[in-house]
């Protein structure tokens, strides 16, 4: 009884402790569960983000491409109207000093309708390549925003594509460390319901040992507690009985 009662006392420690030890694994695994989710859902969300930036990229770069191209068209339409421009104001030249030289009215009339066409030309041309000039403008400023939103978003992409590998890494470790947990946690578990199991056998067998005894304890007590005050009222009685005769025997001797 007292080996098992001993025993007992050793396994509800055992239990308490195992107990202990079950909850900091389950804590720890469900903190690294936890961390592992976290880690799987910010690595799909860097996928997702990664693919909305190289798409904004990829729309930037169209845009600047075709900025970048219509600048040069306009530049090539500018270049190529101030030759003409030059041309034109060296024809009005050559034309004005042929007007200097001429006598006649209708030669000299001729003369000036082509020096007016001419400087009609050199406005149109003048026009023109103002025109140009301040789309190129406008299409400069269009690029250079391009290029700044490019550079901003290449540098997100950048960010994101080094943070990829460390979450991966993390998401990689957290699953190995949670399924080593899991295990250790299984392991904890069955040493508590087996510490468990064990206890409560012997705490049975405890409750049925400490029921029989109380009936064998009260069966051997009761006869010696009878014997005793019969002895004891028998001892009493017999020297009060003989105190007695003896006292009235005195007396009657006296009288005699």
């Amino acid at each position: 009884m007292t080996s098992l009662a001993r025993l007992a006392t050793k396994l509800q420690k055992k239990k308490i402790e195992a107990a202990k030890l079950r909850k900091q694994s389950e804590k720890k695994f469900n903190q690294v569960r936890k961390l592992s989710r976290k880690s799987s859902s910010g690595l799909s969300l860097l996928k997702r983000r990664l693919e909305n930036t190289h798409e904004k990229l990829d729309d930037v770069s169209f845009h600047l491409s075709q900025r970048t191209a219509q600048q040069e068209s306009i530049m090539r339409l500018v270049a190529a109207a101030q030759e003409r421009l030059k041309y034109e104001k060296d024809l009005k030249e050559q034309t004005e000093q042929e007007l200097e030289f001429v006598s006649s009215k209708e030669e000299k009339q001729q003369i000036q309708e082509r020096l007016q066409t001419i400087v009609d030309r050199i406005n149109e041309l003048t026009a023109e390549i103002r025109q140009r000039n301040t789309m190129a403008r406008k299409t400069t400023d269009a690029i250079d925003e391009y290029k700044s939103s490019k550079s901003k978003i290449a540098s997100q992409v950048r960010k994101q594509a080094q943070t990829k590998p460390v979450l991966v890494n993390l998401m990689k470790n957290t699953k190995k460390t949670a399924t080593r947990l899991a295990k250790q946690l299984e392991n904890r578990e069955k040493r508590e319901q087996a510490v468990k199991s064990t206890l409560e056998k012997i705490n049975k067998t405890l409750a049925k040992s400490r029921k029989s005894k109380p009936k064998r304890k009260k069966s051997k007590i009761k006869p010696k507690r009878k014997k005793v005050t019969k002895k004891a009222k028998t001892k009493r009685i017999t020297p009060k009985r003989k105190g007695q005769k003896t006292k009235k025997s005195k007396a009657k001797r006296r009288k005699r």
